[in-house]
């Protein structure tokens, strides 16, 4: 079986069932993109070793001391983790504020409102940029196809002009073959 298992149709894994069995039957490796396991890591297109049954039952903290493991856990993104830490800040600011002027309430107030309107103005305005793309991209794709349509439009009218001209000159080189016949 020189084949990945993840190339194979169906017709070569009928053939080669017996291999396949052997190979799945206790598999230490799976496939990252299909999600295929087999016992042999050269079976597979981008095989990930499968970590023992003990790692994975460990909670999840000791989970990612398990090498096999944490190349499996979920990862934060560094994107969440600003807008996480951003929120804290705003939090940490707002409530300095409080305590420092307790008269100030209503202008904190005010501030927090003007937040949540920039945010919903700044949602609105990635939303109409995203849907004057979708329509830029959906008037490219018609412009291309009115240009192909014209292209194909000229073809046919260039063959047709072309068998206006033999139909036209057809009479007389039937005239020409007959007159050349009979001398």
């Amino acid at each position: 079986m020189a084949k990945r298992l993840c190339k194979m149709n169906r017709k070569q894994i009928a053939e080669n069932l017996g291999e396949i069995h052997r190979l799945v039957v206790a598999p230490k490796y799976v496939c990252r993109s299909c999600t295929r396991s087999s016992a042999e890591k050269s079976s597979l297109c981008k095989p990930a070793a499968i970590p023992p049954q003990h790692c994975q039952n460990k909670p999840l903290e000791e989970q990612k001391s398990c090498g096999l493991l944490a190349e499996a856990l979920p990862k934060q993104s560094e994107q969440k983790a600003d807008a996480v830490r951003r929120v804290v800040e705003r939090v940490k600011a707002k409530v300095e504020l409080t305590k420092a002027s307790p008269v100030k309430k209503e202008a904190d107030v005010e501030l927090s409102s003007v937040d949540l309107l920039d945010k919903k103005a700044i949602k609105k305005a990635k939303k109409a940029i995203k849907k004057q793309f979708k329509q830029q991209k959906k008037l490219l794709k018609l412009a291309k196809k009115q240009g192909k349509l014209l292209k194909r439009q000229k073809k046919l009218e260039a063959g047709i002009a072309q068998s206006k001209v033999l139909t036209r000159q057809l009479p007389q080189l039937v005239e020409l073959q007959n007159q050349s016949s009979i001398h």
